[in-house]
């Protein structure tokens, strides 16, 4: 590859990365992409303080703040007392919020498989070949 053709894949990485998260966003569901992203951190990472969601997800207090009510009055999260600290509020999932991630990662594959649907099987392994170097730089 030449060093122009190297150069030019970030940009062209950056800009199918952009189109194909547009897309994702809308394969439906109830949650903005903002709410998702909160739930699966609090899912993959939790309990959380408050403080470690803002910084897991590069958020204002402010932000993570409105973040959490508006989870916890879908029924998503719940906020109970810190055992260690009773002046933290942990952040949990509950069970709908976990069925909550499952059905918008449902939905997502979905798209994504049909996007495949206009790829050729030598297009689709080239896709299944980068995933490893996509997972570990991300």
């Amino acid at each position: 590859m030449t060093d122009a053709a190297s150069a030019d894949v970030p940009a062209r990485l950056a800009f199918a990365t952009g189109r194909l998260n547009r897309r994702l966003r809308s394969a439906g569901g109830v949650l903005s992409h903002g709410l998702l992203s909160a739930l699966a951190t609090v899912s993959k990472q939790g309990p959380l303080r408050l403080a470690e969601l803002s910084q897991l997800e590069s958020v204002s207090a402010p932000s993570t703040t409105r973040l959490v009510a508006e989870l916890e009055g879908k029924g998503l999260v719940t906020r109970a007392t810190d055992p260690a600290d009773g002046r933290a509020i942990l952040i949990s999932i509950t069970p709908t919020g976990v069925e909550t991630i499952a059905a918008a990662r449902a939905a997502r594959a979905a798209m994504v498989a049909e996007l495949f649907e206009v790829l050729e099987p030598q297009e689709i392994a080239a896709i299944t070949a980068a995933l490893p170097a996509l997972e570990k730089m991300l």
